[in-house]
């Protein structure tokens, strides 16, 4: 199927279950990461579907996401069940597998792009990064991560985001592990 035809396939079915808002984050993102995917070493329509299909589950409301995971047969921490919006990666990217039929990649990338994990591949570290730092994002580290790409390269860019994830979660009053030691592990591998 041609690229821009199962593009259009993504934005239909996101137009079915997002608002407008939602729908536009994810078409930033995956532009965004489209921009940069290729320099990675990532192949162009993976980091699009990737982009498109992350938050495919974000509104579903959080009694929901846990009752999809449960019917899915998704492994549920007990940080999930007390943050059930944690959840709507992991519901997303397996919703997302049986429907499209995607990469073990971008199943990857979509499932673990909230929180990261240790061993996370660079599509999945990707559309960390292009989802933080999307253009129509707002926060300054949004704009700081965006210089960092531009000016000192991906590696970068993704440390950084993956610290101030893991200031946000420490906010929280349920934090993710997952999060603080995907910081841990890329400090590890990029030392």
């Amino acid at each position: 199927m041609a690229r821009a035809a199962r593009a259009k396939e993504y934005l239909a079915r996101l137009h079915q279950v997002l608002p407008e808002k939602k729908a536009s984050h994810c078409i930033f993102v995956a532009e965004y990461f489209a921009s940069f995917a290729e320099s990675l070493g990532l192949d162009h329509d993976d980091a699009v579907a990737a982009g498109l299909l992350h938050d495919f589950c974000r509104c579903v409301p959080k009694e929901e996401l846990v009752q999809r995971a449960r019917q899915l047969r998704l492994s549920i921490s007990g940080v999930q069940l007390e943050r059930p919006i944690l959840l709507h990666g992991p519901v997303a990217a397996e919703e997302c597998r049986r429907e499209f039929g995607l990469s073990d990649e971008v199943y990857e990338a979509i499932y673990w792009h909230t929180t990261g994990r240790p061993g996370l591949g660079r599509m999945g570290q990707g559309l960390c990064v292009a989802d933080f730092a999307e253009p129509t994002r707002k926060y300054p580290e949004a704009g700081e991560a965006r210089e960092l790409l531009r000016k000192d390269g991906f590696d970068a860019a993704l440390r950084f985001v993956a610290e101030k994830k893991a200031v946000f979660s420490q906010a929280k009053e349920v934090t993710d592990p997952n999060t603080e030691a995907f910081l841990i592990w890329l400090r590890r591998v990029q030392a």
